[in-house]
């Protein structure tokens, strides 16, 4: 049977909370979002997509070659937009600081061990962020991109990565169901 999976950096409470309080000001603005249940932000580091449910430990061993030699490493989440661009706004995101490009790093290793399980190659350069909205529609989509870029240089809170976790994502009417499978740690 089929799975829909994806590898991700979860966040934590304090950050969270923020996440909630910035989406509930832009709730304010009456836009068409669909908005991201505060406790489903994190970061992705690879959408897998479908894939047998016995290749989980394939996919488990990939994550964890993937990760080998990474330390424990500080992110800063701070400002926000709009993806991919803020004249075509789909994607509201917070915005992720990874100084070291460590995130970059993890999700290049992935993408290239994850071929070999028939997973897609993704050619588009990785950007780690925080999706907190997916705007639907242009109802009052300037007054809510005037209100996402007043948030430029908040700052959400610092996030220690120690791990990450491969997630998967059953699809329902009230919006994605998240369950963690496996977490690997940072050593």
């Amino acid at each position: 049977m089929n799975v829909r999976l994806f590898v991700a950096v979860e966040i934590t409470g304090e950050i969270r909370k923020k996440l909630a309080e910035f989406q509930d000001e832009l709730k304010k603005v009456d836009a068409d979002v669909g908005w991201v249940a505060p406790e489903n932000i994190h970061i992705t580091l690879k959408f897998i997509g479908a894939l047998d449910e016995e290749k989980i430990e394939a996919v488990t061993t990939v994550i964890r070659d993937s990760v080998t030699h990474i330390k424990p490493f500080d992110l800063d989440c701070t400002g926000a937009g709009t993806l991919p661009t803020e004249k075509n706004p789909r994607v509201i995101f917070a915005d992720v600081i990874d100084a070291g490009g460590i995130l970059a790093k993890i999700h290049e290793r992935l993408n290239n061990q994850f071929m070999a399980l028939g997973v897609e190659h993704e050619d588009r350069k990785f950007t780690a962020h925080l999706t907190v909205g997916r705007i639907k529609t242009r109802r009052n989509v300037r007054k809510l991109i005037e209100r996402i870029y007043s948030y430029n240089g908040f700052n959400f809170g610092p996030e220690l990565v120690t791990q990450v976790v491969l997630m998967k994502s059953d699809l329902s009417p009230e919006g994605p169901i998240y369950t963690n499978l496996h977490s690997v740690d940072l050593v």
